[in-house]
C-alpha cells in the first residue's frame, strides 16, 4: 500500500493495488493519471488549501511604564499583526492568555519614585 499527499493539490491519495482512494473517491490507475495529467492550474488553486492564520503570538510595549499602560498604548506584535491596541486584538478575535512584566534594565525608576516594566502579552486564538 501506497500513501501519498501532493502539497500542490492538497489532496490525500491512497494506492491499493490498481485502486487509487483521491479524497474518499475511487478511481483506477489509469483514471487517476489521466485527471492527475489533465487538471488545469486553476483547478488546483481552488483546491489548494487556505493559507494558515497564526493561532499564537506575542506583543509588547515599545517604552516601559511604572503601571499597565492604558488603553490606547499600541503594542508590537509578533506574526506579522503589527502594532495593535488591545481593544484592536479583542476586535480581532485574540484572547490574551498571559501578562508579563519585565524589569527595566539597571532597575530604572518612574518620576513617581515606582519601578519600570515593559509589558509582554502572550495571545492566542
Amino acid at each position: 500500500m501506497c500513501l501519498a499527499a501532493t502539497q500542490a493539490m492538497a489532496a490525500l491519495v491512497v494506492r491499493v493495488g490498481d485502486i487509487v482512494y483521491v479524497d474518499g473517491k475511487q478511481y483506477t490507475w489509469d483514471e487517476w493519471q489521466e485527471i492527475r495529467d489533465t487538471r488545469d492550474a486553476s483547478a488546483i488553486a481552488t483546491t489548494a488549501m487556505p493559507t494558515a492564520r497564526p493561532r499564537a503570538a506575542s506583543c509588547s510595549t515599545a517604552v516601559y511604564y511604572d503601571e499597565f499602560p492604558p488603553e490606547d498604548e499600541r503594542f508590537d506584535c509578533s506574526a506579522e499583526l503589527g502594532r495593535l491596541t488591545r481593544e484592536e486584538l479583542l476586535r480581532q478575535g485574540w484572547k490574551i492568555d498571559l501578562i508579563e512584566k519585565i524589569p527595566a534594565p539597571s532597575q530604572a525608576q518612574s518620576p513617581r519614585g515606582l519601578p519600570l516594566y515593559r509589558y509582554k502579552l502572550v495571545i492566542s486564538r
